[in-house]
């Protein structure tokens, strides 16, 4: 089984002069989601067209950022950081996370308050170690001397994921996992690099501005 997790960032720019469709869920209704965060990130004033990495969702791979939507977002997303309004503590990273995909199926999506820094997460199921995940709704985690399984079954009274998983568990090879966690940390190595280039290029003077905004200052400079 081939395992991936693709770092996609949540990039939602709500505008009151733009209506939020009328038609839900987002998967099943793709068009009009897509016109509308296409229709708000031009308000707000991103100068390239951000191709969604699920029709209808707000999740953008890494790459597919150009580097003039990234310094949009960068400095938005610091902006009340470099004002001094609040300390570096109490900022926080780039919204979004990974997506799990098996033998290339996409079998979770990031969930509501993931972040970057989730690769953490990750990173301890790989090691066959239970960890906190950041977002919400969470799944249930088993482990074996072997693999992860994680259960995305929802009680009555809990959230459901979002989009529904295609299947309710899945069962990961962990040294398979552990490939995909390396794998996905060279991407962020190469994120983090545009980030430092940016910071020196638009003058941002976030120190270590990558840490903040990938790991939110959880990983070694």
């Amino acid at each position: 089984m081939a395992v991936a997790l693709i770092p996609v960032l949540d990039i939602s720019y709500p505008n009151p002069a733009v209506a939020v469709p009328a038609s839900y869920p987002y998967w099943q209704n793709a068009p009009r989601w897509d016109a509308y965060y296409a229709a708000c990130q031009a308000k707000a004033g991103f100068p390239d067209a951000l191709p969604p990495y699920l029709p209808g969702a707000s999740f953008y791979q890494l790459a597919t950022v150009t580097d003039r939507n990234l310094a949009k977002l960068t400095k938005d997303h610091t902006a009340d950081l470099r004002a001094g309004t609040y300390a570096r503590e109490e900022a926080v990273g780039f919204f979004g996370g990974y997506v799990l995909q098996l033998d290339g199926e996409a079998v979770f999506f990031p969930q509501c308050c993931g972040q970057l820094r989730d690769i953490g997460y990750w990173a301890q199921l790989a090691a066959g170690s239970a960890a906190p995940y950041e977002g919400h709704p969470a799944p249930t985690l088993r482990f074996t001397a072997d693999t992860v399984r994680l259960d995305f079954t929802a009680g009555p009274r809990d959230e459901a994921f979002q989009p529904p998983p295609p299947r309710l568990s899945v069962e990961i090879s962990r040294a398979a996992l552990q490939l995909a966690v390396q794998q996905a940390n060279r991407e962020l190595d190469r994120f983090a690099q545009r980030l430092r280039a940016l910071n020196e290029a638009e003058k941002l003077g976030v120190p270590a501005l990558e840490q903040l905004l990938i790991w939110e200052d959880g990983r070694p400079a």
